[in-house]
């Protein structure tokens, strides 16, 4: 039989979807899936209308970093915070998850590292292993809001392989948002080591009483790459649009390159994309209240759950529960497998996947505040019978 590669034996199965097929197994039970960030909110009418309104004779071939229109648009928006972007700044890729894997193999050669606060995004490991770099965690608290630790605990990690430092701003699993102070230090961190600062602000407008501060707001601009899309902002996941900024001109050079290498992004998507970020500020505004009341009503519905202990998210959807149980995964597959209330159960992603040691996660699960209130209260209503059920039964 021939033999794979290595990189393909110790790619990391997703902690977030690999229960999915088998609860698929189990089609008349009625499962609150908190596992995956897919809400459940309506994808905003003129992106709808742009896909409606999408006709050309021919679906073309684009250019490798967007179309102009797309890229001038991205420009345009975050301007808010950087008003000297421009469309050179921008490249335009599927998905976020494309601008992630371009920044890491434009920044990194194979056995180099990049520094990421943990528990961090579980894909992180992902796009590391695809691109030979290791992802060398830096371990934050529960106790003190995941906060990133200060410049001396940074210093200790760095080796002379280090390429960057990256972070998700609002934090995704952690629900952390990192304020001006506390960002400026890290930059000017990254700044002085000569590293790039990778700042994941997917979930930038989904904040609940401070707003993050943008890395481009930064002065450290042949520093900083940040990493964007439109799907959980605008509710549109499945468009499959990101992008990738720097004012780093060699670095967008080089990524200009990577897009060459697999042609262009979807014409369509990046019409939709146009239509996203030229809706009006009120639009965010409404969509930070959605997602605010629904975060505060699953804390406040987890809360009385015994020997549960959790992060009230300031920002994103997502929090990090410490559950009183000894093994996340098995408790997770029960879950999906055994345990029903009515009919119904929960699907969650086991925090194992969110460190670069699984054992770190041993006893924790993510949860994303997807669903309406009414059901999130429920699903933690299931889940809190669940633990209950999942102890006496490994007692």
């Amino acid at each position: 039989m021939p033999k794979l590669s290595n990189r393909a034996h110790v790619l990391q199965e997703s902690p977030i979807r690999k229960l999915d097929l088998i609860a698929m197994k189990y089609p008349d039970v009625g499962f609150h899936r908190l596992n995956i960030g897919q809400p459940d909110v309506a994808t905003p009418r003129p992106l709808l209308e742009a896909i409606a309104g999408f006709q050309p004779d021919v679906i073309a071939y684009g250019p490798a970093s967007g179309l102009p229109a797309a890229r001038d648009a991205a420009a345009a928006y975050h301007g808010r915070w950087c008003p000297d972007l421009r469309r050179e700044h921008v490249a335009v890729t599927t998905g976020g998850s494309e601008a992630l894997l371009f920044a890491f193999a434009a920044i990194c050669d194979p056995g180099d590292e990049i520094l990421v606060p943990e528990p961090y995004y579980t894909n992180y490991n992902g796009f590391g292993t695809v691109v030979g770099v290791k992802i060398r965690p830096v371990p934050t608290r529960l106790e003190d809001g995941f906060a990133i630790p200060e410049d001396g605990v940074l210093d200790g990690l760095i080796t002379d392989r280090t390429r960057a430092i990256l972070f998700s701003n609002p934090g995704n699993p952690t629900g952390a948002v990192y304020g001006r102070e506390e960002l400026s230090r890290v930059v000017d961190w990254g700044r002085r080591k000569n590293l790039f600062v990778i700042a994941d602000e997917v979930y930038r407008r989904i904040w609940f009483d401070a707003a993050p501060t943008s890395a481009l707001e930064l002065d450290a601009a042949d520093h900083i790459v940040l990493i964007d899309s439109l799907s959980k902002t605008y509710s549109a996941c499945g468009i499959r649009l990101g992008f990738l900024i720097s004012r780093n001109g060699e670095l967008m050079e080089k990524v200009e390159r990577l897009g060459q290498s697999r042609l262009g992004p979807q014409p369509l998507a990046q019409h939709v994309a146009v239509a996203a970020l030229g809706l009006p500020e009120a639009y965010y505004e409404e969509i930070r209240e959605v997602y605010k009341a629904r975060v505060h009503a699953l804390m406040d519905a987890l809360t009385g759950v015994e020997g549960v202990q959790a992060h009230r998210p300031a920002g994103a959807f997502y929090t990090m529960l410490d559950l009183p149980i000894d093994d996340a995964d098995s408790f997770a597959r029960y879950l999906v497998t055994t345990f029903r209330l009515k009919g119904q159960s929960v699907v969650v992603a086991p925090g194992g996947g969110f460190y670069a040691d699984p054992r770190s996660g041993r006893t924790q699960i993510r949860l994303a505040a997807v669903l309406e209130r009414s059901k999130l209260e429920h699903a933690a209503e299931i889940l809190a019978a669940g633990i209950r059920s999942y102890k006496g039964r490994v007692a």
